[in-house]
């Protein structure tokens, strides 16, 4: 039996976190899900599914309603998430959709509803160099790479300090203090050449990286040249307050995110239907855009 007053105890709990979570997904987009569901995709008993819908009718008790005919759980009337937030990445981490090659370990299975998204051309890893660099940033050990920059000719050998592995949403780079640089810089991993040497030296530490450790308020607002029943689409669909959300970015990752969100000045477009959203506070943060 399970003790209402742990239930949000046992939710914390990575497991059964997940396991509530494809529960709710299942059931949002389906609009049904059976116990067998939550089995065969996680492997677990009977006994321990069922005590995960119990865990989830206590939180949400007009969530599901049994279907004795069907033998399934659906959707109640009073459906109120209790784990999703209704976001569009936190949807695609949790179902796999169709042109996935590998799917993540959350999958709708059978389940799935008909999905397709559309991503951008996979960039290679050397997961040997990706091991050690981690390991490196790890252990606040030094390594020494062979690095192409694309402003030189020919690879340059580069004493680095990782601190931090980044992903901008297009491909992976580190995080580092350059010895030769004598300044914290971004390394692409895929122009490391060759096989990174860990040496046995105490790296520089991340505590004076300035730049990665100043939050930068970005105010993203809705085009003001477009008509105002479009303002007012591209703001719900922002979830925007007054036409504006602020989104806090590391001082260091600022051009990444313009980049990732089509926002960076040499892209700006003179057409409100296609540049729908535009930076507000631009002169505040051009300082932290390259080139600027």
């Amino acid at each position: 039996m399970v003790d209402m007053a742990n239930v949000e105890s046992l939710l914390l709990k990575w497991d059964v976190r997940q396991r509530l979570v494809l529960l709710e997904t299942t059931v949002l987009m389906v609009g049904w899900i059976r116990i067998q569901a939550i089995m065969t995709t996680f492997g677990i008993s009977r006994a321990q599914a069922s005590k995960d819908f119990q865990i989830y009718q206590i939180a949400r008790p007009n969530n599901l309603k049994y279907n004795k005919s069907a033998k399934y759980y659906e959707v109640g009337d009073g459906f109120v998430p209790l784990l999703l937030t209704g976001k569009t990445s936190e949807l695609l981490s949790i179902f796999h959709v169709p042109q996935t090659p590998n799917p993540p370990v959350l999958s709708l299975s059978a389940y799935q509803p008909n999905a397709v998204a559309i991503n951008p051309l996979d960039r290679e890893i050397d997961l040997t160099i990706f091991r050690l660099i981690s390991r490196a940033a790890y252990n606040h050990q030094k390594v020494q790479v062979s690095y192409q920059s694309m402003t030189q000719a020919e690879p340059q050998t580069r004493i680095l300090s990782p601190h931090t592995l980044v992903f901008s949403g297009y491909r992976w780079h580190l995080r580092a203090y350059s010895d030769y640089h004598q300044a914290y810089r971004d390394f692409v991993l895929a122009r490391i050449k060759g096989i990174p040497d860990v040496l046995n030296e105490v790296g520089v530490s991340a505590s004076a990286d300035i730049e990665w450790h100043t939050d930068v308020p970005i105010h993203i607002g809705v085009h003001p040249d477009l008509p105002a029943n479009h303002q007012q689409v591209i703001a719900e669909d922002y979830g925007m307050t007054d036409n504006q959300v602020v989104v806090n970015i590391k001082a260091a990752l600022v051009t990444y995110f313009l980049k990732l969100m089509h926002l960076e000045p040499s892209r700006e477009h003179p057409d409100p239907k296609v540049q729908q959203i535009v930076v507000v506070n631009k002169d505040e943060i051009k300082q932290y855009i390259w080139g600027e």
